[in-house]
């Protein structure tokens, strides 16, 4: 009896070759197994009201190897997985367009004097070849052209931030437009999309030597410089013409100097502030985080023992997944908070890494509990505690300087006074002795003079200090020999 099977309810199927036998293994998806680890209901494809219906959950087929039926089982093994292909593809795809605001349509300038820009590369690509196309600015709206016909629409008031990286210490330039609600590029859905131009060379042959006097590096040097500022201005002119067109539309630069080094994603890359957001779009896929939409910034693993640090975005949404940005260079540290002071944004810093998953689903779980025991203070702790332990270190230092001062001050109050009085009498005497002589008047001869008249009645006071013991000695011996006679 021959019973039809959706493709959405086999789980899995697989071909083997087991001795003379090729085999053929079908796995249904049953009650309580789950289709995937996107969906939640363990159910699988079949409605609550199928529950108590009985399921077949496995199917094998044999046939003899080298045969007609072995054939065939290979041949209904590759439709299988085609089939699967293709079902989980639109699947994909349907789940991609679940989300998709319906927009307005775009309204064409008829007039031949749109603003367009040339020779433009597009990402996210639309087809798998990477083609030039150009760029033109209608009355409410983008339009990108492909070479091969393809189009793409960009309306004014989907775009949230519209951003300009010029060429300057860089290899292209950027015109990126952050939307607020995504578009199907392919069968993908898209919130950024960019249009750039290559300056200059993007690769370089090693194997070729340069001359710092050879005419060709040095002509070619000239043409990049001048391709360089006739792009600029070509952009320059384009974006005059489309704020004129909208009235209401701003490109922001991003400020260069305040850039610092971090790894968004999987690269390091330069990430650079601009008025509204904090940008990186020179690398692909870019790094776009509106300053709107930031609740507050917290640093992780920031200590003088390491030389890099993690910059962990919170979302007003806590229902979003958090932005990090790792291997930040720990000399960029006092840059970015005085920028996000700058901003208004407030952040936090601690020495461990936090599971920021698990910190969201309990802050969605109990909103209000979690902020009535804190809320995010927590993340204050490592700080005030790092405090705290200085503090009492300081404290304790202070209290062991003022004990032992306090015991030696009486030692060192009698040492001071018998110092100040040993010095205050050398002194004296000095002044006294250099008195008498200014008093005399005596010259350096006289004085010499009567150097050496001292010296010479030092040295007759030692003379007869030391007779007068040979003497003793003497007569304690002498004295001693008489005794001996008399014995």
């Amino acid at each position: 009896m021959a019973t039809p099977f959706h493709i959405s309810t086999l789980k899995n199927c697989s071909s083997s070759i087991e001795g003379d036998y090729t085999y053929l293994r079908l796995n249904f998806f049953v009650p309580g197994s789950t289709i995937s680890a996107t969906k939640s209901n363990t159910d699988g494809p079949y409605p609550e009201s199928a529950i108590d219906g009985s399921f077949m959950k496995e199917v094998t087929f044999r046939a003899p190897g080298q045969t007609g039926a072995a054939t065939n089982l290979n041949n209904a093994f590759r439709g299988l997985k085609e089939l699967q292909k293709k079902f989980r593809a639109r699947e994909a795809e349907a789940r991609e367009r679940a989300g998709i605001v319906t927009q307005d349509k775009l309204i064409l300038n008829q007039n031949r004097g749109a603003p367009k820009l040339k020779d433009l590369y597009m990402r996210p690509s639309i087809s798998q070849k990477r083609m030039q196309g150009f760029l033109e600015a209608h009355t409410n709206g983008f339009r990108y052209t492909a070479q091969r016909g393809d189009k793409v629409d960009i309306l004014y008031m989907n775009i949230k931030h519209s951003i300009f990286q010029p060429c300057d210490k860089e290899m292209i330039m950027v015109l990126h437009f952050h939307l607020k609600n995504g578009i199907m590029i392919g069968k993908k859905r898209h919130v950024d999309v960019q249009f750039y131009i290559e300056v200059g060379e993007i690769t370089t042959d090693i194997n070729r030597t340069s001359n710092l006097r050879d005419r060709d590096d040095l002509y070619a040097e000239q043409q990049e410089r001048e391709q360089r500022h006739r792009l600029k201005t070509a952009f320059k002119n384009f974006m005059e013409k489309v704020t004129h067109i909208t009235r209401d539309m701003d490109f922001d630069v991003p400020f260069r100097d305040l850039g610092f080094s971090g790894v968004p994603h999987r690269s390091t890359c330069l990430l650079q502030p601009t008025s509204s957001a904090l940008v990186n779009v020179t690398e692909w896929p870019s790094f776009i985080v509106s300053l709107e939409d930031v609740d507050f910034v917290h640093f992780e693993r920031v200590s003088f023992s390491l030389k890099n640090f993690d910059m962990v975005v919170i979302y007003k949404d806590y229902a979003r997944k958090v932005s990090s940005i790792t291997s930040i260079p720990m000399t960029s540290l006092d840059a970015i908070k005085e920028w996000l002071n700058s901003s208004d944004i407030r952040y936090t810093e601690g020495v461990q890494s936090l599971n920021w998953g698990k910190v969201l689903k309990t802050v969605l779980d109990d909103p209000e509990g979690f902020f009535n025991q804190g809320g995010w203070d927590f993340l204050k702790a490592d700080d005030s505690a790092s405090e705290s332990e200085d503090d009492d270190e300081d404290e304790n230092f202070k209290v062991d300087t003022q004990s032992g001062s306090d015991e030696d001050d009486d030692d060192d109050d009698s040492d001071s006074d018998s110092y100040d009085s040993e010095t205050e009498s050398d002194s004296g005497s000095d002044e006294q002795s250099l008195g008498s002589s200014e008093e005399e008047g005596m010259d350096w001869d006289e004085l010499e003079k009567e150097a050496e008249r001292e010296d010479r009645g030092k040295r007759y006071d030692e003379d007869e200090d030391r007779g007068g013991s040979k003497k003793r000695k003497g007569d304690s011996y002498g004295n001693s020999s008489k005794k001996q006679r008399r014995r």
